[in-house]
């Protein structure tokens, strides 16, 4: 006789516990991590406890607040500072030189990043920055 019965096999049940709790997991971590990436740091440097006055021919690059560069007090397009620097490290190899940086204090430091590695892309081999004073030293 045929057997029409059927037959049950045992499924396999997977337990979720473990898959639900590692989502929270990530999600959490998603979510501090993005609020984290959305703030940048206030970085406020102090001034310069070792500095000494230049002498020399000294070309002077000026970063302003507003993001904006000067070489030698003409203001310059960020776009032709490549073309500046290039120019100005192929005098110096004729004319040695120093180039020397001001930064105004609230100045953007990706602006800075930026002429540091223009600088060193073009063959600067010194970058001077200027520093101030503390305030100690000014009131005397």
């Amino acid at each position: 006789m045929l057997d029409f019965e059927l037959r049950h096999e045992s499924a396999a049940l997977f337990d979720l516990t473990p898959l639900i709790d590692m989502m929270f997991i990530l999600l959490i971590f998603f979510v501090v991590a993005a609020a984290f990436a959305m703030r940048g740091i206030d970085l406020d440097l102090p001034p310069a406890q070792a500095s000494r006055s230049l002498s020399g021919r000294m070309v002077e690059l000026r970063l302003f607040q507003d993001d904006s560069f000067a070489f030698e007090g003409v203001p310059v397009a960020r776009r032709d500072i490549r073309d500046k620097l290039q120019a100005l490290v192929r005098g110096f190899k004729a004319a040695p030189g120093q180039l020397v940086l001001k930064a105004a204090p609230e100045a953007p430091v990706e602006a800075l990043l930026f002429l540091v590695d223009e600088v060193r892309m073009q063959g600067g081999e010194k970058l001077l920055i200027a520093t101030s004073r503390p305030q100690e030293d000014r009131a005397r």
